[in-house]
């Protein structure tokens, strides 16, 4: 979602008058990965057994091919194949406002070592970059089991955007 509200924000007029104060992003951003992908689906798809498994398979071949047809569409420049975009946009995301990651070494769907490229990447480009790490709680349950820490990272991330506004 980000990635097409700070597209819009950065490159439509309709919104040029829009100026982000800063960005909080909670186990994300990441490659796009297969593998976590699929342990999404089989972690929220709730159907019988043999169902899921059918088509958690044929969700994984499908994903196999579109990979390798995105692979080879950016190897000779099919244009009417878009590849996917996503990690591209957004180490070049134009945005320069302060970034807040929250995120943890256990996350089982998002490598926190996507995330930690992702804030050098933000640094190198002059971002003003604050990070929370932790290291035992799963995707996007950093609030649950660590409240008082996540609360504190982001009321000093709000604190951050205000006195730089």
């Amino acid at each position: 979602m980000y990635r097409f509200l700070s597209d819009l924000i950065h490159n439509s007029e309709t919104f040029a008058s829009m100026r982000l104060r800063g960005v909080i992003f909670d186990s994300c951003p990441s490659r796009v990965h297969i593998i976590s992908g699929m342990r999404f689906f089989m972690g929220f798809y709730n159907q019988p057994f043999i169902v899921k498994y059918l088509l958690a398979a044929f969700l994984f071949v499908w994903m196999v091919v579109v990979t390798i047809v995105s692979r080879c569409a950016e190897c000779i420049s099919l244009p009417w194949i878009p590849a996917d975009d996503y990690w591209s946009f957004m180490c070049e995301d134009s945005a320069s406002c302060p970034h807040l990651y929250l995120y943890s070494v256990q996350d089982t769907l998002i490598p926190y070592r996507d995330v930690e490229e992702m804030i050098a990447v933000r640094h190198r480009r002059g971002v003003h970059v604050m990070t929370q790490r932790w290291d035992d709680s799963a995707h996007v349950a950093h609030f649950v089991s660590h409240r008082e820490t996540y609360v504190t990272a982001c009321l000093d991330f709000f604190q951050h955007c205000s006195q730089t506004a």
